[in-house]
């Protein structure tokens, strides 16, 4: 009984030692410093780094644009600076042909000049039954009737037996190749004519050309 006595009180006095000197309330294994914090660190700058390294051809393409967003302006194309056409406005009243000889057929410009480089328009009129000396031009032509009917015939020499002219009305369209021999002929009445073409140009008689003849 004495000894049971003596092992209790050693085991409390032991207990108590142990107690004051912060032994029981320190644990065994301490644990380790916490590094949440910095690891959000860490990843975002190896995700930075990671963008770095990326290859170019392998960069992530842009998202397209939204529906219905209007696209960016494109660059404007590279153009040649030219000389400004100018304003011109012509009424009918406005356009009058000189007075010429009998059998003559006056022509006059309305836009460029015919001697130079560039776009050309002039008018011809062409009184009734007068037939053009056959002629050749170096510059391709297209041509307008205005007013009248317009025979067209190409050849050098007029011969009205063998050739068979086709009428062509106010509103009809034809062209006049270069260095290809031509004349028009005003069988039924006046013609008034409007030709179109790229200058310089330029205008030579046919070899076996006819003089203009003039009929009433």
């Amino acid at each position: 009984m004495a000894r049971t006595s003596f092992l209790a009180t050693f085991f409390v006095a032991v207990g108590s030692v142990l107690l004051f000197s912060g032994q029981i309330g320190r644990p065994f294994v301490q644990p380790q410093p916490q590094r949440a914090v910095q690891q959000p660190q860490q990843r975002q700058t190896a995700s930075a780094q990671q963008r770095q390294t990326v290859p170019q051809g392998q960069q992530q393409t842009t998202m397209p644009p939204r529906p219905g967003t209007p696209p960016p302006n494109p660059a404007p194309p590279a153009v040649s600076v030219t000389p400004e056409m100018p304003a011109i406005y012509l009424l009918p009243d406005d356009i009058r042909f000189p007075d010429m000889p009998p059998g003559a057929s006056p022509t006059i410009t309305l836009f460029g000049d015919p001697r130079g480089e560039g776009l050309y328009v002039t008018r011809t009129f062409i009184p009734h039954g007068v037939q053009t000396i056959p002629h050749i031009h170096s510059d391709s032509r297209t041509v307008t009737v205005l007013s009248g009917v317009c025979y067209y015939i190409r050849g050098e020499v007029f011969d009205e037996d063998k050739v068979k002219p086709i009428p062509m009305p106010s509103g009809s369209f034809f062209t006049e190749p270069a260095g290809v021999p031509h004349y028009i002929w005003a069988k039924d009445g006046d013609v008034i004519v409007q030709t179109t073409a790229i200058g310089p140009s330029g205008t030579q008689l046919a070899p076996n050309r006819a003089v203009n003849t003039v009929r009433p």
